[in-house]
């Protein structure tokens, strides 16, 4: 998995400007697995995808959705793309 990741990120490189990718690794080296958020049944989406978004200004890689009796749905105007950064 993390050869796949490799091979993603540096696709992704190529379209990118030094400057950018430096900062890119500068941002990536400061996140933070020492918490980690959990979610239950938010059936609000505006809530869950703001938490989304919170975790990522916070550097916190870590959400994990438990989804019992509403399912789970990001709102993308909230979350402005920062789940993509979170695992």
């Amino acid at each position: 998995m993390k050869n796949l990741t490799t091979q993603k990120v540096n696709y992704l490189k190529q379209f990118v400007t030094d400057d950018k990718w430096a900062l890119f690794n500068k941002i990536a080296h400061l996140r933070t697995r020492y918490f980690t958020v959990v979610l239950e049944d938010i059936y609000q989406t505006q809530n869950s995808s703001a938490v989304l978004r919170t975790c990522d200004a916070f550097g916190i890689q870590d959400i994990h959705i438990i989804e019992n009796n509403c399912n789970f749905k990001i709102n993308p105007e909230i979350e402005l793309g920062t789940s993509q950064w979170l695992s």
